[in-house]
């Protein structure tokens, strides 16, 4: 839902006022302007930039345009951005799929299908010395003959937010049972054991950060805790 409201508010006898917006968006983010008429002596007394809105302070000036007319007169309209809360939206999750491959060995069923060192099945080989799968070969392999990986679903997931919090990069490499920021609504995707948060991409607009947290599922099994450590809880 988006809420339109106006406000009139004259800085100065000097400076007109000629229109104002004010827009309270879904994601939890305003969006406001106000519009200034003046002469070009006065461009002091227009609003700076990172001064409050003058009647909703969550808000910060982060751009001015400027027009100059005829007759010395300028028309400059402000734009003021903020969250309706205190610190952080509500995060935004965006999942994308794809595929990623494994070591056939690896496969949860690999014993099923190719048996053990001392009795293989469908033509899968093992090294005489170490006992570790090498091959799936002869007439026997059928189906199998040449496979040497199969396919696991690649999942990423992309935490977007707003905050008065300038990012912690040293949370990045973290492993995560569910990302850290909406924990409590989101939505475990099946087969993922937990997330490892690759990084935190983000770019600061006045005193706000809008942030994109980039988490990779794991498989079945989850990442390795000895390579990727666990977040502190």
């Amino acid at each position: 839902m988006i809420e339109k409201r106006s406000a009139t508010i004259a800085k100065s006898d000097t400076i007109l006022q000629k229109d104002s917006s004010y827009v309270i968006k879904n994601d939890g983010t305003i969006e406001a302007s106000l519009t200034f008429s003046l002469g070009k002596d006065y461009l002091d007394e227009l609003p700076a930039i990172d001064e409050d809105h003058p009647v909703d302070r969550r808000l910060k000036c982060y751009n001015k345009n400027i027009t100059y007319g005829d007759l010395d007169i300028i028309t400059c309209t402000c734009s003021y951005f903020g969250i309706a809360a205190k610190q952080s939206t509500d995060p935004v999750f965006d999942y994308s799929g794809g595929t990623s491959s494994e070591p056939i060995e690896t496969h949860d069923r690999f014993d099923v299908f190719a048996g053990t060192n001392s009795a293989p099945l469908n033509g899968a080989t093992y090294d005489s010395e170490t006992g570790a799968f090498v091959n799936f070969s002869g007439e026997e392999a059928g189906d199998f003959l040449g496979v040497q990986y199969y396919l696991t679903p690649a999942v990423n997931v992309t935490v977007n937010y707003w905050t008065t919090n300038k990012p912690d990069l040293t949370k990045r490499m973290k492993v995560h049972t569910v990302p850290e920021i909406g924990k409590d609504i989101f939505r475990k995707v099946p087969g993922v054991a937990d997330y490892l948060l690759v990084d935190m991409p983000y770019r600061r607009v006045g005193d706000l950060y809008q942030v994109s947290e980039l988490y990779m599922g794991s498989g079945a099994r989850g990442w390795n805790k000895t390579i990727y450590k666990a977040a502190a809880k």
